[in-house]
């Protein structure tokens, strides 16, 4: 498995939301394990668009519009500043649509016309949780949950009046998601990971898709989903 055009990206990203996230910002938090990841993700499943819920400064929507020319990436914002910044900074990739909106209408609206997009859940830190309108609007794609509980005290998640992102929460899915797949704390990595300071687990959904490449790649751990 090369991770060529990852590390030819990630650590070229400048990390402007460092001043506004508690990971110190840079694409993912930092955290190159995600970007193998999905970069994983995005290869197997040839993956015809990535959306991206939850902007911010657009630290990781840089990386992906650059390590992805040819995949059409989509992200959003609910607060103007930033999506006029992302727009400003990103305005020289013709790949990337930045838009002003809650992030389960973006799905709503890319959802009909890609063949298998990747969505990256990560609006996750106003006071708003839009995860489970999220998942409710997602019908066939690759997801990739952020800050999820996956029971190792070295990832983070978010916790949100007391219900935390993790299993208990997907258990309201069960009937649509029977099973889905953590990221292995202690898998071995092509790339190190440089970040020191907050990580966050991972959780993997491959909805509505006829083929599972999780199962066989080392980084993920299956779980089962039951009510």
């Amino acid at each position: 498995m090369s991770t060529d055009r990852v590390y030819a990206n990630f650590y070229r990203i400048p990390r402007l939301a460092a001043s506004e996230l508690s990971d110190g910002g840079g694409p993912f938090g930092f955290d190159v394990h995600t970007a193998i990841e999905l970069d994983f993700a995005v290869e197997r499943y040839r993956c015809d668009a990535i959306v991206e819920c939850g902007s911010n400064l657009g630290d990781t929507t840089h990386y992906l519009a650059q390590t992805y020319p040819h995949i059409a990436v989509f992200t959003c914002d609910i607060v103007p500043r930033y999506v006029n910044f992302v727009r400003e900074r990103l305005g020289g990739y013709p790949n990337v649509g930045v838009e002003l909106c809650d992030s389960a209408e973006l799905i709503r609206r890319t959802q009909p016309h890609f063949r298998c997009p990747l969505y990256y859940l990560d609006a996750h830190w106003s006071e708003d949780w839009p995860l489970e309108r999220e998942l409710e609007a997602i019908e066939r794609a690759v997801v990739v949950i952020d800050d999820f509980d996956i029971g190792d005290t070295r990832f983070g998640y978010d916790e949100y009046n007391g219900v935390r992102c993790g299993p208990e929460f997907l258990k309201r899915f069960a009937a649509k998601i029977p099973a889905f797949y953590v990221n292995n704390p202690k898998a071995v990595y092509e790339l190190p990971c440089l970040q020191n300071g907050r990580r966050a687990g991972r959780a993997y959904l491959p909805l509505g898709l006829e083929r599972d490449y999780f199962r066989f790649c080392r980084y993920f751990l299956p779980r089962r989903n039951s009510a």
